[in-house]
C-alpha cells in the first residue's frame, strides 16, 4: 500500500501588509501625541499668561494630558488591531478616535476663548 496523503498545509500567517499598516497607524497616533506635548511645552515657555492668570498653564496641562491620552489610546488600538489581524477577525470598533477628537476640540475651544480674552484686554 502506498500512502498518497497530501502533506499538511503550511501554517497560515496573517498578511504582513496589514500588520505594517497597523504599525504605521500607531506611529501616526504617536506623532499626534508628540505634537500635543510639544504644544503644551510651548504654551508654558512662550505664553505663561493668556487672557487670565494661569491661562497658559491650564491649556498646557490640557495639551500634555491630551498627548499622554493619545499615546496610550493609540497603543491600545494597535494591540487590539494586531490581535484581530492575527486571528483573522474584523478589526474592533472603538470610541478612541472620537474621544481624542473631542479632547482636542475642547482644548482648542479653551485656547480660542483665552486668545479672544487676551486680544480684547490688549
Amino acid at each position: 500500500m502506498s500512502s498518497s496523503a497530501a502533506p499538511p498545509p503550511p501554517p497560515r500567517h496573517p498578511d504582513y501588509r496589514f500588520s505594517l499598516a497597523n504599525e504605521r497607524t500607531l506611529l501616526a497616533w504617536l506623532r499626534t501625541a508628540l505634537a500635543l506635548v510639544a504644544g503644551g511645552v510651548a504654551m508654558t515657555q512662550f505664553v505663561p499668561e493668556l487672557g487670565v492668570p494661569a491661562g497658559g498653564p491650564v491649556v498646557s496641562v490640557g495639551l500634555l494630558l491630551g498627548g499622554l491620552g493619545t499615546a496610550l489610546a493609540g497603543y491600545r488600538r494597535y494591540v487590539r488591531n494586531e490581535a484581530a489581524i492575527a486571528a483573522d477577525e474584523p478589526l474592533p470598533a472603538g470610541p478612541l478616535a472620537g474621544w481624542v477628537t473631542g479632547l482636542v476640540a475642547v482644548v482648542v475651544v479653551a485656547l480660542l476663548v483665552l486668545v479672544v480674552v487676551e486680544v480684547v484686554r490688549g
